[in-house]
């Protein structure tokens, strides 16, 4: 210990004597920093120079070498900092889009509460189609009535289309399926279920990719929903900053609804308040050759003094487990109407693996949902297929197959996580009738760690709170399959997070040379019980040094 100890001293000592003439433009002293550097874990200042990197990392009192006329004072009182927060999966601009529907149903409502809602939102809204969300699925199909009927009794003169709590599922009127293009003759299109009646007929109800002719007709481009989805950004900005997060990847660019251009205009004007990248929807039912080559067109690698990004490519390789849509190796108990025994896919094995190879191959890293241990080895077989290449990483994991568990650490793909209340043991049961004891190993946090992959932490916002320190709190929550320890859900959070986003020589972590991305929080966090940390508050978000948010209370 005296030797590890001598050495850093010696290691702090060079970096003075390095830095002696070049002063602080801000000292943080006097609080609590978790650095998330093991060679240097803990200390109790922080200098940054006049370019937003720090400059310096140690005591308070050595750091005042650091410290001019000029020089800024922050007392942090004893308050805990941390590198800034990395969301790596986040859907900033629809979860603050008005392009979503200022008609919003709770799924915890029975029906008959939705519909006196939506006759209420019929009434006060004016737009040619009522476009909303929050529905539970299973509460309409346990209805004797048709969806489609429940809807055009409270809403027929107008097309009406709802999407469901995960964004999984949509419920339309007849007016709605009418424009849409849904009838009794439509084929189910790829990756999508039109659900019908014992006479073929359309219920109302649509699942996963089929909910896309309804929003391609509700949602065309406009110059009206240009500035919406502008407006939305801008509006995500300030929900990051308040909830510490620096770094984002939006993780489902509609580049074809002109949420790409809403970006660029922010970023344009300087209006971005996270390091930003984006990940570009890859559309099921498009052509395969004009989406790869106009895909290709829109990259967009930056520099690391770029506050936007368009380097990541979003597929869903599959559903959703309760919508019986994710694709498993074994089948479900029972498939809701219409749906495969064992699921579907938005991108089968094959055509997966064509995008991945060119698309890595362009400079993309691959964004890839998959929820069913089939979807997960077929993501996994395309990585290894296209070589390898890129910082690939594969969203949700809800079930692994135990062989396929050392696979993620052996073609570095990052197992990225959003471990939300419903995957607690109380409701893990909620999915047996469906997948039966299957249900108990969902989301393999723990074992996925254990086989020595690298693990990152995401909200799926507005699917899941944004809070980074809830999502923390789930992940230590979940038995067996927990994460071990704090300081591992912290990592996952910045630095490890940091590598997904290509930036972890920049951020995700306070030392020397690196941006000054952190956040200070009201309470030490190490020292609270696992069950109060999403009770923890963000005080103050620094971005590259300037401040992004500030707690009026801080």
């Amino acid at each position: 210990m005296r030797v590890a100890l001598s050495l850093t001293g010696l290691l702090m000592l060079a970096s003075f004597a390095l830095h002696a003439a070049e002063p602080a433009a801000t000292l943080l002293h006097n609080g609590k920093f978790y650095t998330v550097n093991e060679q240097q874990p803990w200390a109790s200042a922080l200098a940054i120079d006049e370019d937003g990197r720090i400059l310096a990392v140690g005591d308070s009192q050595a750091l005042q070498a650091y410290v001019d006329d000029q020089t800024e004072r922050v007392d942090l009182q004893g308050r805990l900092v941390l590198p800034g927060f990395q969301d790596t999966h986040a859907h900033v601009l629809d979860a603050s889009s008005e392009a979503q529907g200022d008609c919003t149903l709770s799924p915890e409502d029975e029906v008959p509460q939705w519909l006196e809602e939506l006759s209420a939102c019929n009434a006060e809204d004016e737009g040619e189609w009522l476009v909303g969300w929050g529905f539970a699925l299973h509460r309409l199909l346990a209805e004797e009535e048709s969806p489609r009927d429940l809807l055009d009794a409270v809403v027929a003169d107008r097309p009406v289309t709802l999407m469901e709590e995960t964004s999984h599922s949509y419920w339309l009127n007849s007016k709605g399926l009418e424009l849409a293009g849904i009838d009794a003759d439509s084929p189910d299109p790829v990756g999508g279920v039109i659900m019908r009646d014992e006479d073929g007929r359309p219920t109302g109800l649509v699942l996963d990719n089929a909910g896309d002719l309804a929003l391609d007709q509700a949602l065309p481009p406009s110059r009206v929903l240009e500035e919406v989805y502008y407006q939305a950004v801008l509006a995500g900005q300030d929900e990051l900053a308040k909830n510490g997060i620096t770094s984002v990847a939006d993780a489902r660019v509609f580049w074809r609804r002109g949420h790409l251009q809403a970006w660029q205009k922010a970023a344009q004007r300087d209006e971005l308040k996270a390091r930003t990248s984006l990940g570009l929807w890859a559309y099921p039912s498009l052509d395969d050759a004009e989406q790869l080559a106009e895909l290709k067109a829109l990259y967009q690698p930056g520099s690391a003094d770029d506050l936007l990004r368009v380097n990541q490519i979003k597929f869903y390789v599959d559903g959703i487990i309760h919508n019986t849509t994710a694709r498993l190796q074994q089948p479900y108990a029972e498939s809701l109407p219409g749906v495969d025994r064992k699921g579907l896919y938005y991108f089968g094995p094959e055509r997966l693996q064509r995008y991945v190879r060119e698309l890595s191959d362009a400079g993309f890293d691959m964004h890839i949902h998959a929820i069913g241990d089939q979807a997960v080895n077929d993501a996994l077989n395309a990585i290894q297929a296209g070589g390898g290449q890129g910082r690939h990483r594969l969203t949700h994991v809800e079930l692994v197959n135990k062989a396929d568990l050392p696979r993620f650490k052996l073609l570095n793909v990052t197992a990225d996580f959003q471990p939300s209340r419903y995957f607690a043991p109380p409701f893990l049961r909620d999915n047996e009738p469906l997948i039966g004891q299957r249900s108990y190993q969902l989301l393999p946090l723990g074992q996925l760690h254990d086989a020595g992959a690298r693990v990152t932490l995401s909200s799926d916002w507005d699917v899941n709170p944004l809070s980074p320190l809830g999502i923390m709190q789930n992940a230590l929550s979940l038995g067996e399959r927990s994460l071990p320890s704090l300081e591992t859900a912290v990592r996952a959070y910045t630095l490890d997070a940091a590598y997904s986003l290509r930036q972890e020589q920049d951020t995700g972590s306070l030392e020397v040379g690196k941006q000054a991305d952190l956040v200070v929080l009201d309470r030490d966090i190490f020292q609270l019980p696992v069950k109060q940390l999403g009770k923890t508050k963000v005080l103050w978000t620094l971005l590259g040094g300037e401040e992004v948010y500030r707690d009026p209370a801080f």
